[in-house]
């Protein structure tokens, strides 16, 4: 039976990898329209002629093999205490004692490790009072990458660092498999490379892990504990506010997950043979949530290709190409995240075990709190993470925040304008109040 099974598993890959083999002569022939629209700048000229071209490039980027993109942050624009020397006219703010410029940012992975990668972004003469930030991405479907404008909107005031995980089709399986307590130890080696002092925000699916880690910590006596944390729209306790996520969890048994969503990774990837949750199957679900979403979209797409929208036809652009670049999850970490977090609720409950031992959150005492939700987060909704309060009660109250943004829905939280203009902002001032060397830039 298990024969049989395995099959089935790899057959579901190999479909996939079949379906993108033969859309790729039609992937060539949609990439030879569009140049050949695009000599003749005259065809362009008419509806017809620039639907055609809208149509070549959907297809393109539709059937296109997943690649994982890149942050492409190469500078970034902060604010600096004026020069005496410098002439008034040169300065972006009059009669301000800052003002602005553009330096380069350089993006380097300074640990690697089988299943994730640490980025770290540095600004040129990097200052070295600026908190150190972790940023913990997800894995939940897509690459870091996703939290792009997370990771911009923080480096002008921080030194940030992010998780980079890998797709686990790239993933020999000499390396293993991965599981949790993986995940923490892989964070605690992380914390333990930057040093101390350092403020770890979390966003969504990982928010479990952070409150974890930080009780692991601390429950050490740990030197390189965090400063703080800060989970993002998570599922720390998704029994307080259930989504339609959470219900479909709680509906079916974790064989049926197993049976349904697992599949072999097929001959030609570095993590052939290894079980995995493909991203190809997540994306799908990503997109059955809100169909009506997508198709306006597309619709809106071939609309500004008529009109001329550049701007238009841009933003969807380097949206849809970072939406649909997805990863692989390994079966066992997938599976542990369903049980122990979706099922059982692990964490909420008390139970949930490092290494064996129970993860006691009465042991947080010294890292500051702060939680972050957004009104309309059909993922995690409102006072899924907002519940750890209740559940760290040794946390000074004076250590603690909340924060609900309004007229947001789960990206909103990490991503957008209100998150640049909103919700960073409150980030900034809470870091400030819990980090030793804020004084210090503050003086200088």
């Amino acid at each position: 039976m298990r024969i049989l099974y395995n099959h089935v598993e790899q057959n579901m890959y190999r479909t996939y990898d079949y379906m993108s083999y033969i859309s790729h002569p039609l992937r060539k022939l949609s990439h030879a329209v569009r140049s050949f629209l695009q000599k003749k700048p005259h065809a362009l000229d008419f509806s017809s002629g620039k639907l055609l071209d809208g149509f070549a490039e959907m297809y393109e980027r539709q059937t296109r093999y997943g690649v994982k993109p890149e942050f492409n942050i190469n500078s970034i624009e902060i604010s600096v205490k004026k020069s005496k020397s410098k002439n008034n006219k040169n300065q972006s703010a009059i009669g301000s004692d800052e003002e602005k410029v553009i330096v380069n940012v350089y993006q380097t992975t300074v640990l690697r490790k089988d299943f994730c990668d640490l980025v770290h972004f540095a600004k040129e003469n990097q200052n070295p009072t600026d908190p150190k930030v972790l940023i913990i991405a997800p894995i939940s479907g897509h690459f870091a990458t996703l939290l792009r404008d997370t990771v911009q909107r923080m480096i002008p005031k921080h030194d940030v660092y992010i998780t980079d995980w890998k797709s686990m089709r790239n993933v020999p399986l000499a390396a293993g498999s991965f599981n949790l307590d993986n995940y923490l130890s892989y964070l605690i080696d992380f914390l333990h490379y930057i040093g101390p002092h350092v403020h770890v925000m979390a966003v969504c699916q990982p928010s479990v892990q952070v409150i974890a880690l930080a009780a692991i910590m601390e429950d050490a006596n740990d030197p390189c504990r965090p400063a703080s944390i800060i989970p993002m729209g998570g599922p720390i306790d998704p029994r307080a506010n259930p989504t339609d996520v959470n219900r479909l969890a709680e509906s079916h048994s974790l064989s049926w997950f197993e049976r349904k969503f697992l599949t072999i990774v097929p001959d030609g990837h570095p993590g052939s043979g290894r079980r995995v949750y493909p991203g190809f199957i997540q994306l799908t679900a990503f997109i059955n949530m809100n169909p009506g979403f997508h198709y306006r979209a597309h619709t809106k797409f071939l609309e500004d290709k008529i009109l001329d929208n550049s701007t238009g036809v841009d933003k969807h652009a380097t949206f849809y190409d970072e939406y649909l670049s997805v990863l692989d999850m390994d079966d066992i970490y997938y599976l542990e995240t369903i049980e122990k977090i979706f099922q059982t609720y692990e964490l909420p409950r008390g139970i949930m075990k490092y290494k064996g031992n129970v993860v006691d959150l009465r042991a947080i005492k010294r890292c500051a709190l702060m939680t972050i939700e957004g009104e309309k987060d059909d993922i995690s909704a409102p006072g899924q993470t907002f519940a750890v309060h209740k559940m760290c009660a040794n946390i000074p109250e004076e250590m603690r925040e909340h924060y609900l943004q309004r007229g947001v829905g789960h990206y909103g939280v990490f991503s957008g304008s209100k998150w640049r203009s909103m919700v960073a902002p409150k980030i900034e001032e809470f870091i400030g109040k819990f980090d030793p060397m804020v004084g210090i830039h503050n003086s200088l």
